[in-house]
């Protein structure tokens, strides 16, 4: 009888690390950054919302892959050239100021 409890309150304990672990982690990459994004939002700052794991990365690699496969003059602006994504973003949301303040 006694081995059974000891079973008993094992898986209990073990159930209570799994559930405390699988809260953290969701905690930490999908609460906490909504959470955070809500913040911002309300204090007036716009731009893109959250996405798990991989972000604008796979927007980002397509802009630069745009961006470089067209010829580029002397006299043209550099800046959609080399970061398409950023001048993007400042385009939408801000100014190049913004960026460093």
């Amino acid at each position: 009888m006694e081995l059974s409890t000891e079973f008993y309150v094992l898986g209990v304990s073990f159930a209570a690390i799994l559930l405390l672990t699988t809260w953290r982690i969701l905690d930490s990459l999908w609460f906490k950054p909504k959470k955070i994004e809500k913040s911002l939002r309300a204090q007036g700052l716009k731009g893109n919302s959250y996405r798990f794991m991989f972000g604008d990365l796979k927007e980002m690699t397509q802009m630069t892959r745009q961006a470089k496969s067209k010829p580029i003059d002397l006299k043209d602006d550099i800046v959609p050239r080399a970061l398409p994504f950023v001048h993007k973003s400042v385009a939408a949301y801000g100014t190049y100021a913004s960026l460093f303040c």
